[in-house]
């Protein structure tokens, strides 16, 4: 009964290690992994095994941000099971990356800011939970690389990364937050003071937001600028992209709010 009762605290009970197999993936790919389970000092009872993603995401909460890890595509791998003292169990698992994940790597370099993980949850029946977490690198996907690599020739310099909890005015989205990218001014667009890019991204297609932080003038005060295209992966490579953003983010950089 002592035991019991230690276990129910987690003192004692059964441990939990995930080994990913898949140590990066791509938006709409497939992470592969194994859950090892090992018994405690007495048989538990475990209600499911389940994985999901993890990353910072910022939220705006009266007047200020406040930050938090958040799961997002929860997929459970395994339903009720009885794990013996001692015992040993092993579960695979496949864990499909939403197509809207953020991205933590583009162009063999890190995303400054991002960071996602794999969370083992396994729920015991009257204990503690007990889990596990691993980092996962996401990749750019080819419509992503090209995008952002089209808006460095034009002499922005990527800086960060992060996750906005929301959602954004007119776009389909799947998840609950959206990741945006920022790069810093460059000297082709003077009274652009930085651009911050957001990839949605389906099967078909992808859609790209543009806001920039427009500079003020003498006779006007700054603003924010948007724009939206619409990527096309049949088309991605029939379309010069850098003259596509030059000629979207002049615009930008001329316009009023």
């Amino acid at each position: 009964m002592f035991k019991k009762l230690l276990a129910s605290v987690g003192v004692g009970g059964a441990e939990v290690e995930t080994e990913l197999h898949t140590p990066g993936v791509q938006p709409g790919g497939t992470v592969h992994g194994v859950i090892r389970l090992k018994g405690g000092g007495v048989e538990q009872e475990i209600s499911r095994v389940a994985v999901e993603f993890v990353t910072r995401v910022e939220l705006e909460h009266s007047e200020e941000e406040q930050s938090a890890h958040r799961g997002f595509y929860f997929t459970e791998v395994h339903g009720a099971l009885r794990l013996p003292a001692h015992a040993l169990y092993d579960i695979p698992f496949g864990l499909y990356t939403p197509l809207e994940a953020p991205i933590t790597f583009y162009n063999g370099r890190h995303l400054p800011g991002m960071a996602v993980s794999v969370r083992t949850i396994v729920e015991i029946a009257g204990a503690v939970d007990t889990g596990d977490s691993d980092p996962i690198g996401i990749g750019a996907l080819p419509a992503q690389h090209v995008i952002l690599s089209a808006l460095e020739q034009l002499g922005l310099s990527l800086r960060s990364a992060d996750c906005e909890w929301g959602s954004l005015r007119g776009i389909r989205q799947e998840l609950p937050f959206y990741q945006e990218i920022e790069f810093g001014a460059s000297y082709r667009y003077p009274r652009l003071n930085q651009l911050e890019v957001t990839f949605v991204a389906r099967a078909d297609g992808m859609d790209v937001i543009l806001e920039g932080d427009k500079k003020g003038s003498w006779y006007s005060e700054g603003s924010d600028v948007y724009d939206v295209l619409f990527v096309d992966y049949n088309s991605l490579s029939h379309v010069d992209w850098t003259a596509v953003l030059d000629q979207r983010l002049a615009a930008m950089a001329s316009r009023g709010h």
